[in-house]
């Protein structure tokens, strides 16, 4: 029987819409300099990924459940895709491997990514994460969708009401994850039109450029003005 890659339709549209809301708000963390939103956007992406894994499975036909209606743990559900004969290697590899990466990535002495989930280590004072923790959670994210579902970048780019969500991932992945150079920054941050004022000491009117906003810059990132700046 052939290879089985990508996600249904309706789980390519929720995770669109999931997905959308985070490359928000790592940009707002992008643009502002901080690292605000970074437990939060990682936390959101083991579950996204543990979101896609399930997608998957029932792509395939495995059951989410056992013969009891209990829900089967990720773990149990990890186990049939890798013995499945239709998932290509290369999936398993890469479920492996991310997989790999939140139990071992350290947050503290004595915790991983993995801990955030896990409601027995909970605390309100957990340690901040670097930002290089959250770049390398972001790519393995984007490589990991790329390679369950060759075609979901595309199928994003072709339609016009994606067509936003499209744009923000392609800056994100090229700009803020792989430092793509090139793009003139500057110019995203920088408003169209310009006002004059009046210089005190030569009392002539000159022109001064008016700064987006962030969610201002988010919006014309959304449009993809950013390709014309390059």
């Amino acid at each position: 029987m052939p290879a089985v890659n990508g996600l249904s339709e309706s789980n390519r549209e929720a995770l669109i819409i999931r997905w959308r809301r985070l490359l928000i708000l790592g940009l707002i963390d992008y643009f502002n300099g901080s690292n605000e939103f970074g437990k939060l956007i990682i936390k959101e992406i083991i579950d996204m990924r543990e979101a896609i894994v399930k997608a998957y499975a029932s792509r395939l036909g495995i059951s989410l459940q056992k013969q009891n209606g209990r829900w089967r743990t990720l773990n149990e559900i990890m186990e049939d895709i890798n013995t499945h004969p239709n998932v290509p290697n290369a999936v398993k590899t890469k479920l492996k491997d991310s997989g790999e990466m939140i139990i071992s990535e350290q947050i503290s002495p004595n915790r991983t990514l993995k801990d955030l989930r896990n409601e027995e280590t909970h605390s309100l004072n957990l340690n901040d994460i670097p930002r290089e923790t959250v770049i390398r959670i972001w790519r393995m994210f984007f490589e990991l969708v790329e390679t369950i579902d060759p075609e979901f970048f595309n199928y994003a780019e072709d339609r016009p009401d994606t067509e936003d969500f499209y744009n923000l991932q392609k800056f994100f992945r090229e700009v803020v994850i792989n430092n793509k150079q090139g793009v003139n920054l500057d110019k995203i941050k920088e408003k169209e039109e310009e006002y004059y004022r009046k210089d005190p000491y030569t009392r002539r009117y000159v022109p001064v450029k008016i700064e987006r906003g962030i969610y201002e810059i988010i919006e014309s990132v959304k449009k993809g003005d950013w390709l014309s700046y390059e």
